[in-house]
């Protein structure tokens, strides 16, 4: 049978395949350090092989005439430390969608990032996977969306602009809902950025309808800008999110989105949050990179104030997080990196209050294709 679908492959007009693009990224790290996240492989000090990002898509286009082109795209997660990270091994696990492109802009429909996760994101270079020599913390709500509607507006003058909107589907033909009760589930957002010489600012927005169990929406938003060019990166972020409780969008029961036993989901006095547990955060991060050569070298500073549970601050809730690191370019595709991460978490977010930091070295390899 694999003969035979050869065989067929082989004999397809070469013209079939002439609009597809094969594209992708691999890259894996081995990571040390000590670690609070990873319930299932266990706390404390330990050293592991992680991906760290890798992926393969597919994408192509067709000119229909009078300035309309038609996209399409399916991208899918791989993990190549022969593990699950990246998730289960199917297709379009990353953006896939069907679109059109004329003058007017462009609209895709299929799973869709936000403007946060495709065009932003500036503060956070680095390659990382479980540990926190990367801003996976501060970038946790950034993501895809299924049963999703977006449009782009062209690039004028330097500007450019984002419209997001994603059914939840969670409503019934009679009526009922499903999933976690949720009357709706919809999520819609908004972006715009603006970049010259080098200069560039960014915000982002997204809503989540009826997150709260009692029909309340969360929401996040992020302001970013900085300088990019002439071999130097200087990039700040700050933002602010109003979530509910244990609803997926938050990755777990806990503030800032770490999943593990040691990481309370009760700080002073608050327990495990509910559905209608209103949860407000503040984050800002610093990064500066400047190229030598071959050579990059970066520094991060992330910051997240004390939370607040209900309109109450939660004292000893926030958490500093520090991030040095070095890129090498091999080539054009492939780079050698090496990073170190620390976080400090406040004290009461911890059964064990002098348990209360994370720290990841890391030595990795990528290459683009």
């Amino acid at each position: 049978m694999k003969k035979l679908i050869a065989l067929t492959v082989a004999m397809l007009p070469l013209t079939a395949l002439a609009d597809v693009t094969i594209y992708g990224n691999i890259e894996a790290d081995v990571e040390s350090g000590k670690s609070l996240m990873n319930a299932d492989q266990g706390h404390g000090s330990q050293t592991r092989v992680d991906d760290t990002g890798s992926y393969i898509g597919f994408k192509g286009d067709e000119e229909l005439g009078n300035g309309l082109k038609a996209l399409w795209q399916v991208e899918s997660y791989l993990s190549v430390d022969g593990s699950d990270i990246n998730g289960n091994g199917s297709w379009a696990t990353r953006d896939s969608f069907v679109g059109l492109q004329s003058q007017f802009g462009t609209v895709r429909v299929g799973k869709l990032s936000d403007y946060m996760n495709s065009d932003m994101e500036t503060m956070d270079p680095w390659l990382y996977g479980q540990g926190v020599n990367g801003l996976g913390t501060m970038t946790r709500f950034d993501g895809r969306y299924n049963n999703a509607v977006r449009y782009d507006m062209p690039t004028l003058y330097g500007f450019d602009f984002s419209a997001i909107y994603s059914v939840g589907e969670n409503e019934q033909p009679d009526g009922s809902h499903q999933g976690n009760g949720r009357n709706h589930g919809d999520a819609w957002g908004v972006g715009m950025g603006y970049q010259n010489s080098g200069f560039f600012g960014k915000l982002g927005y997204m809503q989540f309808q009826d997150q709260g169990a009692n029909g309340q929406d969360g929401n996040y938003w992020r302001l970013e800008g900085g300088y990019h060019a002439n071999n130097l990166l200087v990039s700040a972020a700050y933002q602010e999110s109003k979530q509910y409780g244990s609803d997926a969008t938050l990755g777990s029961s806990n503030i800032w989105g770490r999943s593990s036993n040691d990481l309370n989901g009760s700080v002073t006095g608050v327990g495990s949050f509910g559905n209608s547990d209103k949860i407000e955060t503040r984050e800002a991060a610093l990064t500066v990179g400047y190229t030598f050569g071959a050579i990059t070298p970066r520094v991060t500073y992330a910051w997240g104030d004390d939370a607040k549970v209900n309109g109450s601050t939660q004292n000893n809730s926030g958490y500093n997080q520090y991030i040095v690191g070095v890129d090498y370019a091999l080539s054009k595709r492939t780079t050698a990196y090496a990073s170190y991460g620390y976080t400090k978490y406040g004290s009461d977010q911890y059964t064990n209050g002098s348990d209360d930091s994370e720290h990841t070295v890391a030595v990795g390899l990528q290459h683009r294709f």
